[in-house]
């Protein structure tokens, strides 16, 4: 029975309101078994849930394709106005097939106003996407049902996989790959949105806690609750607490609640929307094995990092190596996530724990919460001194298995030295540009050069943002700012920015929006900027790497992390003398300028600035244009102080060149998805709104 089959005969039987375990997905009711064994309480959140988490996952993948124009879903579509009971498709003829598509809207009431695209998959069939509205770098936007229209019928697409089907079908000739490869994104859509969909259940249930308890103190937004919190408990993490509001997880990627390989158990256990906790265990690798590098070069001995922090490691780890025979000294101790343990370190490392190379240390835990990354956790109850730790997970999170490379564990402490020589020069950025520095990484390194090997027994430490952060200041991820308030159900971001118009006494909340966005890219854009054209440092600016500091509303600087996806163009820092040498392999160092730029503009500008600038639009109606002008007058800004120096006015020249051209790459996430393993990131081509600006005053 093909996928197709199995959604239209077990998931959506026409007439069914409600839904019964007959109808669920594998994934979905594996969730349901797990819950009602476990937390019976979730069981009717779940499955109210099912349609939203559904939904959720759907659409993302529907704007996902019309955004990466995927098999001219785009270009080939028709757009149909409604104006009333007038409809206005833009075709040459109204033909025989437009005529049949035109009548099955009479069972099906369209919305007055609203712009509808239509996709031909075959001389019977054809997707409608009700599109509210396309905003910068093709954005757009999708509100209401996804239709299918058939010779039969007009139904409502309700899961990723069946839009997914549909559009494979339109395809007679796919090589056996290009099948494996739709499968297996298939396969992932389902777990995601399974996935979301319990984490739609478990918000609701959490957002109702919090609600009750704010009342009875008499506050009234989300802001005030944590900043409450803060002064009440010394151990209260407020920077996690916000990183834990990913309900939703990426705001781009269709698989941004994937997790393949993992069981709903320890979906629940270890990811943040839980509030996930994962006791940090150790491993014990021998140094002949190790591979390890630190920000304090005099320390010779790879565990006086991790000692020196957690002491009750080496007085656990001495002892019970000395019970086997073993010297302590010849072994370096390395943090492993608690489901890396049980799941993945006994079938990759058979050969070497059986050799004792690898030697787990039990009876030792770290409970630490997951940030929104989940492989990057906070030790909890503890001193904020206390590092983050980023450690290997062998499962499929979005696109990507989240194991560590080499390249990131060795260069985590080159980088960190880097930025700080840097920073140490550019103390006017360093005031509302911070880094956030990795002190120190380490990871197996086989004999053999095993990949699988070399990627699973790898963590890095990283600085704690709660460090940063003063009492009467907050620290919010930019990937939660748009996350629902569970105290006034608003929008992070609007709660912000309702604090911010009180205390600028803003006669609207509209003027205040504008300017807390131009306070937001003013600390942002000149750091990101600055570091590009001065070093030829590219840094990956996006929501999720950077984390803003807010007092009183009011972004007052951002604190930037996650060294591993940075690219420096090498001709820009050899300007400076700067030597450093980074791991064989890395591809930190690059001769291709574009690879910087690709780096900087996709995460900053696409991904940062447009999410930001989209919600302002939707939450607060401004109007687009007025906003990236906004942007491109702080960007030019910026260039024209740097190009006082004649030493970076070609960098500069050829910088906004590239910044403001009128096409730019927008990184594919569903190609990528569909094009056979190994191949480099795909881009599609869209529209630059800074260009528009170009050349112009005022």
């Amino acid at each position: 029975m093909s996928t197709m089959q199995l959604l239209k005969n077990e998931l959506f039987k026409k007439g069914n309101k409600q839904f019964v375990q007959e109808q669920l997905l594998k994934d979905e009711l594996n969730i349901l078994n797990f819950l009602r064994e476990n937390d019976p309480d979730m069981v009717n959140e779940f499955m109210i849930s099912l349609k939203k988490g559904r939904k959720g996952i759907l659409r993302r993948l529907a704007c996902s394709m019309l955004r990466e124009d995927i098999m001219g879903i785009n270009s080939d579509s028709h757009d149909l106005y409604v104006i009333g009971s007038i409809y206005a498709l833009n075709v040459p003829v109204i033909n025989e097939y437009w005529q049949k598509v035109i009548s099955a809207f009479n069972t099906y009431q369209l919305k007055s106003g609203k712009v509808y695209k239509l996709y031909p998959i075959s001389s019977r069939d054809c997707i409608v996407f009700p599109v509210s509205k396309t905003y910068a770098f093709n954005r757009v936007e999708i509100e209401g049902d996804i239709l299918h229209i058939s010779e039969t019928e007009i139904k409502t697409i309700e899961h990723a996989a069946e839009l997914l089907e549909l559009m494979r079908s339109k395809e007679k000739a796919f090589s056996e790959n290009d099948k494996q490869d739709w499968v297996k994104l298939m396969n992932e859509l389902i777990n995601g949105s399974a996935n979301l969909a319990l984490s739609y259940a478990y918000w609701g249930l959490k957002k109702e806690g919090i609600k009750k308890k704010a009342e009875d103190l008499g506050i009234s937004n989300m802001i005030d609750w944590v900043l409450l919190k803060k002064k009440q408990d010394p151990t209260f993490n407020s920077s996690l607490f916000f990183e834990q509001l990913s309900i939703e997880g990426h705001n781009l990627h269709p698989g941004t609640k994937t997790k393949i390989g993992m069981k709903p158990k320890d979906v629940y256990r270890y990811s943040p929307e839980f509030e996930g906790i994962a006791d940090i265990q150790f491993v014990g690798i021998q140094a002949d094995y190790a591979e390890w590098g630190m920000v304090k070069e005099n320390e010779k001995d790879p565990n006086a990092f991790l000692f020196k922090e957690y002491p009750e490691v080496a007085k656990l780890a001495k002892q019970q190596f000395e019970e086997l025979g073993l010297n302590l000294n010849e072994y370096v101790v390395v943090p492993v996530h608690s489901w890396q343990l049980e799941n993945a370190v006994p079938s990759i490392y058979q050969h070497e724990l059986k050799e004792q190379i690898v030697v787990p240390i039990p009876n030792l835990a770290i409970p630490s919460g997951a940030t929104s990354s989940f492989r990057t956790v906070v030790p909890i109850n503890r001193d904020t001194q206390k590092h983050a730790i980023k450690v290997a997970i062998n499962s499929q999170m979005t696109s990507t298995v989240r194991s560590i490379s080499p390249n990131t564990t060795n260069n985590a402490a080159i980088f960190t030295k880097l930025i700080r020589s840097v920073m140490q020069v550019e103390h006017d950025l360093l005031r509302t540009f911070v880094p956030i520095c990795e002190c120190a990484g380490f990871n197996f390194k086989s004999k053999d050069n095993n990949n699988l090997k070399n990627r699973n027994l790898s963590a890095v430490f990283r600085e704690n943002i709660e460090s940063f952060v003063d009492l009467d200041e907050i620290a919010i991820v930019g990937s939660s700012l748009f996350s629902e308030s569970a105290v006034s159900e608003k929008s992070i971001l609007k709660e912000l920015i309702e604090r911010y118009a009180e205390k600028r006494n803003e006669t609207t909340l509209c003027k205040a929006a504008f300017h807390f966005l131009s306070d937001y890219m003013s600390i942002v854009l000149p750091g990101y900027l600055s570091l590009m054209v001065k070093y030829g440092i590219g840094l990956e600016g996006h929501l999720q790497n950077s984390v803003i500091v807010f007092k009183d509303g009011r972004p007052i600087r951002v604190l930037f992390r996650d060294w591993g996806g940075a690219r420096i163009y090498k001709e820009r820092l050899n300007q400076h003398q700067i030597d450093v040498q980074f791991y064989p392999g890395s591809v930190t160092l690059t001769d291709k300028l574009t690879e910087m730029h690709n780096k900087v503009f996709y995460t900053v500008f696409q991904n940062q600035s447009g999410e930001l600038i989209l919600q302002m639009c939707k939450q607060f109606g401004l109007e687009e244009k007025k906003l990236w002008k906004e942007v491109h007058r702080i960007c030019d800004s910026v260039f024209n102080e740097l190009e006082k120096n004649p030493a970076y006015s070609e960098s500069v020249r050829i910088d906004k060149a590239a910044l403001y051209r009128s096409k730019v790459d927008h990184k594919a996430l569903t190609k990528m998805r569909l094009e056979p393993e190994g191949k480099d990131y795909s881009y599609a081509i869209v529209p630059n709104p800074l260009h528009d600006f170009v050349g112009k005053r005022g």
